[in-house]
């Protein structure tokens, strides 16, 4: 839990104070979403450089590393205003502003797969449900708690001292891994880690288990988007800048990151109980129904918070049942970190994907029904509630594809 939290807290400055920083410069939806969307790319393409995280060195060095290239691109990211119109020379404000957003969110796509990785190879299979509560607690708590801290920051306090703070934040929650006992990979030369990683991963894919892994995490099931816009929408339920800055700060900050806490631990424990793909599916519809359940009630801030909340600890129960099922997937085999990066940046593109779609939806709708002051809302709610149910439907199929497969095989033998 504490080792992720500064991977927690980067996702969180780019889901939760980027969006409401922006909204209150004036900026369009989808500007916004293509922002935050940009800078989370390292997320989606971290398995082009994951295999060096599996060719010598101990995963705890690199997660050292990282984390220090976090902690400074997120301080220089808190220096930058991200004014429209300004530039500096020839190059946007907004343009640095996200570029250094990149380069914090690539440090810790680095250190959440060395976090990830020495979960996997230190972790009893019995206890990885138990183990990825735990991680996704972090993660989920230092994004929303972490990211409603950086929005109040940036508002109330200088830049530098929001830098300083992050800083240290980073570095202290990463000490705790000196402690960890880890035996380090065995060295490779960088061709024949990079060949016998390919045939790993090929045969991992080429496995009903793994093609169908890579189904689920490439759906939108369970993406949890409307978390990385939350902080964006508050102002639909509430115009009062001072409202909606409180409902980012408290709602989505502070008690979305216990009730996000809550659903991980719970989420951890189920996935130790349960088959762990029936019940991300399960959870993952669960999200879809609170998304319904915002698109009925009122624009209110006390709907938002009911909604928001319950959204989040959905988001939770997911969370923490993927990371699971995914650590179960690729058991102790080598390239473990590879093999990790590929599956988790298929989610992570999943999430992009639909954080997209929500934010179309939400300027989609407002364009198609000018005169309805909640049309946003609902385009944008109402998005990711389809997303949701339409995932979840292509994966009820392909479960009955391989049943059906399955049993023809049998049957032939």
């Amino acid at each position: 839990a504490l080792l992720t939290l500064p991977f927690g807290l980067t996702v969180g400055f780019a889901t939760i104070a980027v969006p409401f920083v922006l909204r209150s410069r004036g900026l369009p939806m989808t500007l916004i979403v293509t922002v935050s969307t940009t800078a989370q790319l390292p997320h989606v393409i971290k398995p082009f450089w994951s295999p060096l995280l599996d060719s010598g060195p101990r995963r705890r060095t690199w997660f050292f590393a990282s984390v220090a290239v976090a902690a400074l691109a997120l301080a220089a990211t808190a220096l930058i205003p991200p004014n429209p119109g300004e530039s500096v020379g020839p190059i946007p404000l907004i343009a640095l502003y996200t570029a250094a957003l990149f380069v914090a969110q690539a440090a810790v796509a680095t250190s959440g797969s060395a976090v990830l990785a020495m979960m996997a190879v230190t972790v009893p299979d019995a206890k990885k449900g138990a183990a990825s509560g735990w991680q996704t607690a972090g993660n989920l708590a230092g994004t929303a708690v972490g990211g409603a801290l950086i929005t109040w920051m940036l508002a109330h306090v200088s830049a530098p001292t929001t830098a300083a703070v992050i800083a240290l934040i980073c570095t202290l929650s990463a000490l705790p891994a000196i402690a960890i006992d880890e035996v380090p990979p065995v060295r490779r030369k960088a061709a024949r880690l990079i060949a016998d990683l390919l045939t790993q991963v090929w045969r991992t894919l080429r496995s009903p288990e793994g093609w169908t892994g890579m189904v689920i995490c490439l759906s939108p099931v369970g993406a949890g988007a409307l978390t990385n816009l939350f902080s964006a929408l508050a102002k639909d339920y509430a115009p009062d800048d001072a409202v909606s800055e409180h409902l980012v700060v408290v709602v989505a900050g502070v008690f979305g990151g216990i009730v996000n806490m809550a659903g991980a631990l719970l989420g951890g424990q189920l996935a130790d109980r349960m088959n762990r793909r029936l019940a991300y599916a399960l959870c993952g519809g669960l999200s879809a129904l609170c998304a319904i359940a915002m698109v009925i009630a009122p624009a209110t801030p006390g709907a938002f918070t009911v909604g928001c909340l319950a959204y989040q600890f959905a988001n939770g129960l997911c969370y923490a049942v993927f990371y699971a099922f995914v650590l179960e997937l690729v058991g102790h085999r080598d390239g473990v970190t590879t093999q990790l990066a590929l599956y988790v940046g298929a989610s992570n593109l999943a999430a992009s994907y639909v954080t997209w779609f929500d934010g179309y939806g939400y300027d989609r709708a407002r364009a198609l029904a000018p005169g309805w002051a909640s049309a946003g809302r609902a385009g944008m709610l109402g998005m990711d509630a389809f997303t949701s149910i339409a995932g979840l439907a292509v994966l009820g199929g392909m479960t009955v594809f391989v049943r059906k497969r399955l049993r023809g095989v049998a049957r032939a033998a």
